[in-house]
This record gives C-alpha cells, structure tokens and sequence, in this order.
C-alpha cells in the first residue's frame, strides 16, 4: 500500500504493507491503521472478506468466496487490496 506523508515539509510515498495475524480458526490482515480483510474457517473450507467494503444488503464484510486452502483465500484477499488501491493524492 503506499501512503503519503510529509516529511520535513516535502510530501512523499512510501510503500507500507499490512501483515496478517493467524489463529486456528480466522486469519486477519491489517496494516497500522485499519483493518483490511479476514479469513475464516468454516469446516475443511476458508471464507474470504474484503473489509474495506460492505456487502450489497450493508450489514457486513463483501464476501469474496470460499476457497480449500487458507493460502488461496489469504491470496483472494490481498488481490483485492493490491487492485483496489489507486494513488489519488497528488505529489508535490
């Protein structure tokens, strides 16, 4: 992810990564100031969440599949991040 800051008066980006957080049962990935998406276990299966946005009823996490391993739900996960994110501040 990159953030932009100012430092010593000048604005720049730096690039940032969020770091997942792993239990037995849920997986949960977040950077320093949100949190970004989860996986969950559900039986032999994972279900993947985006929580950077709402379902379409607006009463939970977007949904975005359930996957056999943790590894390809992690991955769903951090896809929609990665092509989620656009720059938009403007450097100066």
């Amino acid at each position: 992810m990159f953030i932009a800051e100012r430092i010593d008066g000048i604005r720049t980006v730096q690039l940032y990564e969020g770091a997942w957080s792993d239990s037995s049962s849920v997986c949960s990935l977040a950077d320093g100031e949100r949190h970004l998406g989860h996986v969950v276990r559900a039986g032999k299966n994972r279900l993947a969440f985006d929580a950077t946005h709402c379902n379409e009823s607006g009463t939970g996490f977007l949904f975005l599949g359930c996957y056999a391993s943790i590894t390809g739900a992690k991955r769903a996960v951090e896809q929609v991040f990665r092509e989620n994110y656009t720059l938009t501040a403007t450097l100066q």
